[in-house]
This record gives C-alpha cells, structure tokens and sequence, in this order.
C-alpha cells in the first residue's frame, strides 16, 4: 500500500473511486444489528498504526449517558478505520472522526479484531452527531459529504445525505425497534 507524508490524502478501499457507495439501511435495522445503542460524549481521540502496520485506526472514547439497547459499560472506545499516525494520513470516505466534547448517538457492534473496542453498525449510518438548535433542541444527523448510495433493485447510485430528525424520534424508533 502506498503512503503519503502528513496532509497528502490516501484512499483505502477507493483507490479509483472519489467516494464511498453505501446501501441505506433503517435505523430500525441499525438497531436490530446492533449490541447496544448509546448517547454519549466524546472524551478523547488517538490515531494508531495496526499491529501489522498496513492500517491506521482512529479510537475515540466516549462516557455513555443514556443506554438505548444493551448494558453497554459506563465508558467505550470506538475504533475506525483512518487516521494519522507518524506523519502518515490514511482517509476513508465517508468515516467521520469525533471530536472531544461532540454528542453523539451510536450504533454499535464488537470489533472484529476482538480487542475489547466497538464499531459503528452500517460504517457512517450508525453514527448520529447529536446538534443543538438555537433553541437547545436536540437534533441528529447521520449524513456525510463523499457518500453514494445505491437503492436496493435499482442501478442509479445518488447521495447520501443521512437521516435527519428530532433526537427524541430516533430514541422513539431504537426503542420500538428493540422491544422484544
């Protein structure tokens, strides 16, 4: 795999595509395939090279304020794919890394790579940023800029622009969705 130096841009898994393509899922669906729903807040975040050195994570940890679906612990780290690391910048398109203090409500599943972290359900789609109207109003939003989606039974590839709604209707849908 090639590397760039630090501000260079390196696509994975797109290397002749400009954006990431995504079939649109549910957030009844996200819920369903997720172990647990959260609203949290980001605390801290960290690039890293994976132990082979081919990948760069980004891990992100997060105080849990509201369980949804699981009994999630008190504190979780969320790890992407992307990042710098050693003056080398790996982006994927679409995967949006938090910043410290960012509310968010996620979708999550265990890592693959069983190392104790939590992935986003659906990669972007199981990640709501939380934001507050003027009036503090809580809404969420799980859209990205570089994202094409693909309608299931149809060739046309169009934008993705997420799911937008009031945080107590995404609370309302995840809570239907789980009841046994």
């Amino acid at each position: 795999m090639m590397h760039l130096r630090a501000g260079s841009l390196v696509l994975l898994f797109t290397a002749f595509l400009s954006a990431t393509t995504i079939v649109p899922v549910s957030v009844e669906r996200l819920a369903q395939e997720s172990t647990y729903v959260v609203e949290a807040t980001a605390l801290e975040r960290w690039s890293q090279w994976s132990p082979q050195h081919t990948l760069i994570f980004t891990y992100t940890k997060f105080k849990v304020s509201r369980a949804l679906k699981g009994r999630s612990p008190e504190t979780i780290i969320v790890k992407q794919i992307g990042g710098s690391a050693e003056g080398y910048t790996q982006k994927v398109a679409g995967v949006r890394h938090w910043q410290p203090g960012e509310e968010a409500v996620l979708f999550l599943q265990p890592s693959n790579s069983a190392d104790g972290t939590l992935e986003i359900t659906g990669l972007m789609q199981g990640n709501f940023l939380v934001e507050r109207s003027a009036t503090g109003e809580p809404a969420v939003s799980n859209g990205v800029p570089e994202v094409s989606t693909i309608q299931p039974g149809s060739s046309s590839i169009g934008t993705y622009h997420g799911s937008k709604m009031r945080l107590q209707d995404l609370e309302a849908r995840v809570q239907k969705a789980v009841q046994p």
